[in-house]
């Protein structure tokens, strides 16, 4: 039975390796994208958010379908880089949880 666990391990993380490896660059403008569920996606673009509030200075987000570049939404959510962490709020406040930013590269 372990055996067949580190089996499973070793190659869920090959699948992960080979999958980080064959990303595709993103497109001018966007710094990241990370897949929320199958019809979903948050991008990371460089440019100033609209929203205000808790956003004001930060990067706009566009809550999108996967693939779709431009067929999002971006008055809801924005996004800062700190010291190599990501950083999300809303106009009404800033999330306390924060990840690496390799989470969207």
């Amino acid at each position: 039975m372990g055996r067949i666990f580190f089996v499973g391990l070793v190659m869920a993380v090959a699948a992960c390796s080979a999958s980080a490896q064959t990303r595709k660059p993103f497109p001018p403008g966007v710094v990241g994208a990370m897949q929320v569920d199958a019809g979903t996606e948050y991008v990371f673009l460089d440019r100033p958010s609209t929203v205000g509030g808790a956003c004001k200075g930060w990067k706009a987000v566009s809550i999108q379908q996967p693939g779709r570049l431009g067929s999002g939404t971006l008055g809801v959510m924005c996004w800062k880089e700190s010291n190599g962490r990501l950083l999300t709020a809303t106009a009404a406040k800033v999330s306390p949880q924060i990840a690496s930013m390799d989470l969207i590269r």
